[in-house]
């Protein structure tokens, strides 16, 4: 089936009369309709010629505008919601549960309240008997059926949770009592009506947060608990297990792949802020070392530090690569520079991304658990520099014939220099190779 040229002109007309909110309605009914495989009838030219590609069609995130904070591409903590799911939820309500109530906001009959509670009410009524469960089970996934809670539950209250953090800024240095007050007040509020909604809330405050551990202020002030002990057997178990997914996440972006470029930069901002929550989280709260959260906090350090300590004998092998030794007599040293040993231009490279990450990461030895090692490979750089530029500073002074093989690897021990000691350190040392062969 096809549409004739003046069929065509006159759809076209009518699409531009049309309100956005007009034409945001139809392109997604004729979408769905598509989808569903209604009829047999010329969609894509229909779209083509409504000029669909301009049309925005995420007008339904207004609906979720409360969850928002929570999104994200892939969920991997308690408190995140996948940004896909609030779109299923949409097309499933917008496709089976009331098409009719969807269209009349799209065309501004209706408020945005009245559709986010006709949500609420519609999966309410699901949820309720194990036919519908299995229905939303199927639909959207066991696995992340509590997403689903946490989304329900906070769009039952959307407008009241607007309200009461319309006057909060992007970031809250300090979570005290200006805060914390009418923050009690407003749960108790809402779980007269929403009892399940506390560590909903908790999950929003957190978003507020310039430290996240901070969110355990709040629990106190809300539950008058302050120790894992009880905590863990509530509802609000899920508000330190949020923090404590979020170390795993910082865990698993330490990853350095073999042979490949790091992230340094990134990299050392994750120790950081990995070993500020750990610490936060102590210093905010009381928890039992042979309690749940206690145990795995220590795993995660532990962790940490294994991982860490792994990444110091990487650079510490980089370094002897790129400026080896071996055992000789031509200096008066035990060892001399290896100057057999092949240049390769990719193991330098290496060695130069491993210097930054060593530079970035070392002020978080401490807390990350890897003091020791990094320690260790730090004396080792700063002895191998030193004998690698006093050995060849001694043999471009004696110009013998392996000089290509001495310029090549003294070349290397300037870029090692500038790498980790800076451009002045390694500029006096490049002077240091003038005078030398000049004497």
């Amino acid at each position: 089936m096809s549409i004739s040229a003046n069929k065509s002109g006159q759809l076209q007309g009518l699409f531009s009369a049309m309100s956005v909110e007009q034409q945001q309605a139809l392109v997604m009914t004729i979408k769905a309709a598509q989808a569903d495989g209604e009829a047999d009838l010329p969609y894509d030219e229909l779209l083509r010629l409504m000029g669909a590609e301009d049309v925005q069609e995420n007008r339904w995130e207004e609906i979720f505008s409360v969850v928002l904070p929570l999104s994200v591409e892939t969920a991997r903590r308690c408190d995140q919601i996948e940004r896909s799911l609030l779109q299923d939820v949409w097309e499933f309500y917008l496709r089976e549960l009331d098409p009719a109530q969807a269209a009349a906001w799209l065309s501004g009959q209706e408020t945005v309240s009245q559709v986010r509670q006709s949500i609420v009410s519609e999966f309410a009524k699901l949820s309720t008997t194990k036919e519908g469960q299995d229905v939303l089970d199927a639909r959207f996934g066991v696995d992340r059926s509590h997403q689903l809670e946490v989304l329900l539950s906070l769009l039952h209250r959307a407008e009241e949770l607007a309200d009461f953090f319309e006057g909060w800024p992007p970031e809250i240095k300090n979570l005290d009592d200006a805060y914390l007050v009418p923050l009690r007040d407003f749960n108790e509020h809402l779980v007269t009506k929403s009892p399940e909604i506390t560590p909903h809330l908790l999950f929003l405050v957190a978003t507020y947060l310039g430290k996240s551990f901070q969110v355990f202020r709040a629990v106190e002030k809300l539950t008058g608990h302050s120790n894992d002990r009880v905590m863990v057997k509530t509802e609000l178990k899920v508000v330190g297990d949020a923090l404590l997914e979020q170390n795993d996440v910082w865990l698993d972006a330490f990853e350095w792949q073999k042979g490949q470029l790091c992230n340094p930069e990134q990299m050392s901002e994750k120790l950081n802020s990995f070993g500020i929550i750990t610490q936060g989280w102590l210093s905010e709260f009381d928890i039992d070392p042979s309690g749940p959260w206690g145990k795995c906090l220590a795993t995660q350090r532990a962790r940490c530090g294994k991982i860490w300590d792994e990444h110091m004998r990487r650079i510490e092998k980089m370094a002897d690569q790129t400026m080896p030794r071996k055992r000789g007599s031509v200096t008066g040293r035990q060892t001399m520079p290896n100057l057999s040993k092949l240049i390769d231009e990719h193991n330098v490279v290496l060695a130069e991304n491993a210097m930054e990450l060593l530079l970035d990461a070392q002020p978080f030895a401490s807390q990350g658990g890897f003091q020791s090692s990094k320690d260790k490979v730090v004396q080792m750089l700063k002895r191998r520099l030193e004998e690698q530029s006093d050995d060849l500073l001694t043999l471009l002074g004696q110009k013998g014939e392996n000089y290509e093989q001495v310029s090549a690897h003294f070349s290397v021990l300037v870029r090692m220099t500038k790498a980790y000691l800076g451009n002045e350190d390694a500029e006096v040392l490049s002077r240091r190779s003038v005078a030398a062969m000049a004497a």
